[in-house]
C-alpha cells in the first residue's frame, strides 16, 4: 500500500482506534518517516493489575490501527520507581513499614526474587507484556533520572521556576503552597523521598538545600538538613510535573489515561505549552471499572479480578473485547459479565466472517488483527453452562452430544481442542457461580398449575415455535403475565430466571428430558 494509499484508506474509517490513530497521524502531518511514539505509565507499588492490562491493550489497538496502515510505531511502557511506597500492600509483610517513604526502587524485594520491590513489580508487568506479546520500549524512572535523560527537562523546569509555581498554585492549598517545590530530593539519611522540603536552590548548577521534615501521613522526616544535585537520580519531580516531563524528554506523541487524571492531564498541557513551549501529547482519558453494585473499583482494597482470573473462565479475545468496547463508559467488571463477552466474540467472529468486503471491524482489533484466522465454531457459552444446569452434569461428551442437535456445528468443530477448552472453562464457571448460588424457588399452587399445563403439552410432538408460543397462551388464558410465566419456568429449568430461547432449548434437550427435569425440580421443591 503506498503512502497516499494509505493516509486516504485510514482517513475513511471510523472505530474508535482508527478516529485516535488520525489524531496522532495528523500531528505530524501524517508523516510516513516519523516513529509515532506512545507512553504507557505504570506504577510498581503494587502487582499490575487488570487496569494496566487494559491500558496497554487499548494503547495497542491505536498502535495496530497505524500499523496496518503502514506507518511506525513505538510504545513505551513506564515505571515510575521513584516514587515513594505510602502504605503497605495488603498480603505483604508488615516490615515493609520500615521503608515507607523511600522511593519503590530502594526497597528490599519482599518476595526475595529481585533486587528491589520495584524489580519485582516490573518483572511481573514484563512477564504479562511478554505473554501478551506486545511490541514495547521498557523505562523506569530511576533508570531515566540516573542516565541523565531527563537533565535538559529538570534545568528548563527549575529555570522557569515562577512560571511553574503559577501553574501548579491553583491545585494547592495555602498551607501547601508555602513549602512547595516541584523537586523532592531522596534524603541521604532516611532515603526517604516523601518527606523532604527545599529550602533553598541555585538554578545554575541545579543544586537544592534541603531538611527531611515533612509530616506525610503517620510518616515524619528524620530532621537532616543537606544540599544535593537535583540531577542524577537523587529526586524526582512532584508527579504533576514528572508526568510532563517525561512527554517533553521522550518524546511522546500519545497517551491514553484514567478518568481520574483528568485534571493532572490539564495541568502538563499547561506545562508542556508555556514552559517547554511544545504541544502536548495527543490523548483520551477512559473510564474507571465499576463493581457489580456500581461503585468505583478500588485495587488497594483488592476488589475486582485479575487477568488471570478472567482467563480461568473466558477467552483472550472476550478480555480483548471488555477493553476495546467503549472505553469512555463506565462498565462493570465482575465474573457475572464473562458469558456474555465470550458470547459477543463469537458473534463478532460470525459478523466478520459474513462480511469479507468490510472495510473496518471490531473482530480486527479484538483479534489484534489475525480475524482472518479466528474462526469460531457457532456455540453460546452461556448455552453451554444452561445445559451444565438442566442435565446436573458438566461431562464434556454428554453436553457435545446435547450440542450435536444445534444448527451449522461440524463435527469438526464439535471435537475441536477449541470446544473442549470452552466446555472446561463453561463448567468451572458453572460450578463457581452458577451451581454455587442457585436461586431459591417458591412456588405457588397457580405456578404448579400453569408449569403442570406446559408439560402436559410437551407430551405431544411440537415445533420450537409452537413449545415458544404455548407459554404467551397458557399465561394469558390464566390471567398470566406471560414475562412472569417464562421466568418461573426458566426458574424451576435452569435456576436462572432468565435463559435461552426456550422452545429452542427445548428441543435440544429433547420433550421428554425437559418434562423429566422439570417434574423433578417440582418434586425437589415440596
Amino acid at each position: 500500500m503506498s503512502e497516499n494509499t494509505a493516509t486516504a484508506d485510514i482517513k475513511e474509517k471510523k472505530l474508535w482506534p482508527y478516529a485516535e490513530a488520525k489524531k496522532v497521524l495528523g500531528r505530524h502531518d501524517y508523516a510516513g518517516d516519523h516513529v509515532y511514539t506512545f507512553e504507557t505509565g505504570f506504577g510498581p507499588s503494587g502487582f499490575p493489575h487488570i487496569g494496566t492490562f487494559g491500558e496497554v491493550v487499548r494503547t495497542e489497538f491505536i498502535i495496530n490501527a497505524l500499523k496496518e496502515a503502514g506507518f511506525k510505531t513505538k510504545m513505551i511502557v513506564f515505571s515510575d520507581d521513584l516514587d515513594g511506597l505510602r502504605k503497605v500492600p495488603e498480603d505483604m509483610p508488615a516490615w515493609l513499614k520500615e521503608h515507607l517513604g523511600k522511593p519503590v526502587s530502594s526497597i528490599p524485594d519482599p518476595y526475595g526474587e529481585c533486587a528491589s520491590f520495584s524489580d519485582h513489580m516490573n518483572m511481573k508487568l514484563k512477564e504479562m507484556l511478554d505473554w501478551m506479546e506486545i511490541d514495547y520500549q521498557f523505562r523506569s524512572s530511576k533508570e531515566c533520572y540516573e542516565n541523565g535523560d531527563f537533565d535538559e527537562a529538570i534545568r528548563i523546569l527549575l529555570s522557569n521556576y515562577d512560571k511553574l509555581e503559577k501553574i501548579i498554585a491553583p491545585t494547592l492549598s495555602k498551607e501547601t503552597l508555602k513549602d512547595w517545590y516541584p523537586f523532592f530530593p531522596i534524603c541521604e539519611k532516611c532515603g526517604s523521598v516523601l518527606t523532604t522540603v527545599v529550602r533553598k536552590v541555585n538554578p545554575e548548577d541545579c543544586t537544592v538545600q534541603y531538611s527531611c521534615s515533612k509530616t506525610h501521613g503517620d510518616l515524619n522526616g528524620c530532621g537532616f538538613e543537606g544540599s544535593q544535585s537535583a540531577l542524577g537520580g537523587r529526586g524526582k519531580m512532584t508527579w504533576r510535573v514528572d508526568w510532563p516531563m517525561r512527554w517533553y524528554a521522550l518524546g511522546i506523541d500519545y497517551e491514553l489515561y484514567g478518568k481520574d487524571l483528568i485534571e493532572s492531564f490539564k495541568i502538563g498541557k499547561r506545562i508542556m505549552n508555556q514552559i517547554f513551549r511544545v504541544k502536548d501529547p495527543e490523548n483520551m482519558f477512559y473510564e474507571m471499572f465499576l463493581d457489580e453494585a456500581g461503585a468505583k473499583i478500588s485495587k488497594s482494597k483488592g476488589k475486582g479480578l485479575t487477568v488471570e482470573e478472567w482467563l480461568k473462565y473466558g477467552t483472550t479475545e472476550s478480555l480483548y473485547l471488555l477493553m476495546y468496547r467503549r472505553p469512555r463508559k463506565a462498565k462493570e467488571l465482575s465474573f457475572n459479565i464473562i458469558p456474555s463477552y465470550v458470547d459477543d466474540v463469537f458473534s463478532l467472529s460470525a459478523s466478520y466472517h459474513g462480511k469479507p468486503e468490510a472495510k473496518e471491524h471490531e473482530f480486527d482489533f479484538i483479534t489484534r488483527f489475525h480475524a482472518k484466522e479466528r474462526v469460531f465454531p457457532n456455540i453460546s457459552y452461556m448455552l453451554i453452562c444452561n445445559l451444565m444446569t438442566a442435565l446436573k452434569s458438566d461431562d464434556k461428551e454428554l453436553i457435545k452430544n446435547y450440542l450435536s442437535a444445534q444448527k451449522d456445528l461440524t463435527d469438526e468443530a464439535l471435537n475441536s481442542d477449541f470446544m473442549n477448552d470452552m466446555i472446561e472453562k463453561a463448567g468451572k464457571f458453572h460450578h463457581d457461580f452458577i451451581s454455587a448460588k442457585k436461586q431459591e424457588i417458591s412456588l405457588s399452587e397457580e405456578d404448579i398449575f400453569l408449569l403442570g399445563q406446559f408439560v402436559g403439552l410437551l407430551y405431544t410432538e411440537l415445533t420450537s415455535e409452537e413449545i415458544h408460543n404455548s407459554v404467551y397462551t397458557i399465561a394469558r388464558k390464566n390471567g398470566r403475565n406471560p414475562r412472569d410465566f417464562f421466568k418461573i419456568i426458566y426458574l424451576v429449568f435452569i435456576g436462572q430466571d432468565r435463559g435461552p430461547r426456550l422452545g429452542t432449548f427445548v428441543k435440544m434437550i429433547g420433550q421428554e428430558k425437559t418434562i423429566e427435569i422439570i417434574n423433578d425440580e417440582i418434586k425437589s421443591i415440596f
